[in-house]
């Protein structure tokens, strides 16, 4: 019978709490929307000019990189381990990008196919993403780089309650330097610098602990509408974009974002209701969650 992909699936993490790559024990299944994650492997070339591949191949030193997608869920206790790969967390809010070590080193993730199952190990966050649209839950795409894989026995899965998903109408606040802008659409994005898959030690058979080396890049795009409307002047914001000073705070729900710095190119003439895009680096992310 074939395995229907996706169908059945499911993500689930743990935190590595003991060494690095060694498995997590204490894992949480997420709203999995989609997963690229997978072990890269390549095969090393003959060794001489000429010479007939060998019956017996070997392999390069392999890895584990790319994303998974998930439904964002705003309680700790579904996506609190994430988050801590990437943040500290000080009473409810988990603080990313402001120089502070994360709460966890490493996860583990597994990703069921839908009866056919991968457990990744030593994954290490290098991009975090959230994506805000009409009509949709927020979503989350984590980039990682890990170390290793293997075969699972496939296990039934107890998703979340689907009442902790955040959808766009579930977001109350969208603000630019404390005005109300209207929003149509928005992604926040944090780049970590870890280096890279290609870190190993002479003889090894696995690549060293990934690490980050420099600051985490925190930016976002919102795009909104031109306007000077009371509470919605998106006019100030392009002011302060021409003067060379900061936005301030852009707050998206439970999303803050602290001295933010408008980047990237004026709006261009068009006819109809303009649109423009606030595109800013910003010092920090502050992610608000419910225990």
């Amino acid at each position: 019978m074939s395995v229907k992909i996706g169908d059945n699936g499911g993500i689930r993490i743990a935190p590595e709490d003991v060494t690095y790559g060694t498995a997590g024990t204490v894992y949480v299944v997420q709203h999995p929307k989609s997963a690229s994650l997978g072990y890269r492997k390549s095969l090393i070339p003959p060794a001489t000019l000429g010479a007939v591949n060998p019956a017996t191949r070997k392999y390069g030193v392999p890895f584990v990189d790319s994303d998974i997608v998930l439904a964002y869920d705003d309680s700790r206790a579904v996506i609190g381990d994430l988050l801590a790969a990437a943040g500290n967390l000080v009473t409810n809010d988990y603080t990313i990008g402001d120089g502070s070590a994360p709460d966890e080193k490493s996860l583990t993730i597994w990703v069921d196919y839908g009866g056919y199952a991968i457990r990744y190990t030593g994954c290490v966050i290098s991009g975090l993403s959230f994506e805000f649209a009409p009509d949709a839950p927020i979503a989350v795409t984590v980039t990682f780089l890990g170390q290793g894989a293997s075969e699972q026995a496939a296990v039934t899965l107890t998703p979340p309650n689907e009442a902790g998903i955040v959808y766009e109408s579930d977001i109350s606040t969208i603000t630019v330097n404390g005005a109300a802008m209207c929003t149509l659409t928005g992604t926040i994005d944090v780049q970590f610098p870890v280096v890279g898959s290609d870190r190993h030690c002479l003889g090894s058979g696995s690549i060293k602990e990934p690490q980050t080396a420099g600051r985490a890049v925190v930016t976002a795009s919102l795009n909104v509408e031109l306007a000077d409307d009371t509470g919605a002047d998106s006019e100030a914001a392009l002011a302060l974009f021409l003067a060379g000073t900061t936005l301030g705070s852009i707050v998206v729900g439970d999303f803050a974002l602290a001295n933010c710095y408008m980047t990237g190119d004026f709006p261009p003439l068009g006819e109809g209701i303009t649109q423009f895009p606030i595109n800013v680096e910003a010092q920090e992310l502050v992610i608000t969650t419910t225990a």
